[in-house]
């Protein structure tokens, strides 16, 4: 069954089935400044797309964990089906 993105959803899921993308890329490649919100919606529709907080630093040397979303396996398949 086909659910009804919208175009973000579709630019992100798009992309999510290529790789693993971090959250800042997810903003610019969806066309939001939320992306968390926007993987929310998609969880709430079925999918898993889990997160993996990954250590990064900051502009001023300080440490930070921000996410990485990626899709699983069982959600590459349902996805695949959406977008058909």
């Amino acid at each position: 069954m086909k659910r009804n993105l919208n175009p973000r959803q579709t630019r992100t899921l798009r992309a999510l089935m290529n790789n693993s993308q971090m959250r800042e890329n997810l903003d610019g490649i969806a066309g939001c400044s939320n992306s968390p919100e926007l993987i929310r919606g998609l969880r709430c529709r079925g999918l898993e797309i889990p997160c993996e907080r990954v250590e990064r630093f900051d502009r001023d040397g300080n440490a930070c964990y921000p996410g990485l979303y990626q899709l699983t396996l069982e959600d590459k398949a349902i996805v695949r089906d959406w977008l058909k």
